[in-house]
């Protein structure tokens, strides 16, 4: 992770929920965790105190859900906290690839913290509407 990966929330994105508290203390990702990211089809990752933004690219298949599960699940046990999932790169998502975002966001929930779907096509966007999750879309 470089210091450029660094960068502030925009303005009208919700960090957390109103009445809720957040973590002062940032969270960085370990060493090697940036590279493991990009591997897994995740194409930038940036990092504001407890907020992370995963920006992800191309195809969203069966094949690429564990592995895309298993770094948003490490990026919640390193510390994240609110995770907003950029998909304004995403050619095709399938269901698998939908459904990982239930795990993330059980996870999430489970430790106070939140999930948020931005930039869906209307195509992806419609995957997630089909599986009941279109408001984390909106």
């Amino acid at each position: 992770m470089q210091a450029s990966d660094h960068i502030p929330a925009p303005e009208g994105d919700p960090v957390a929920p109103a009445g809720r508290t957040t973590h002062k203390t940032p969270w960085l990702p370990s060493p090697g965790t940036a590279r493991r990211l990009r591997r897994a089809g995740i194409a930038r990752v940036l990092v504001t105190g407890c907020l992370v933004r995963v920006s992800l690219r191309g195809e969203i298949t069966a094949r690429e859900a564990d592995s895309l599960a298993a770094q948003l699940r490490d990026l919640v046990q390193d510390g994240c906290r609110h995770l907003i999932v950029d998909l304004s790169e995403v050619t095709y998502l399938a269901r698998e690839g939908a459904g990982v975002f239930f795990g993330t966001l059980r996870a999430l929930r489970a430790v106070g913290g939140t999930l948020a779907v931005r930039g869906a096509c209307p195509r992806s966007a419609a995957t997630l509407h089909c599986l009941g999750m279109g408001r984390l879309a909106e």
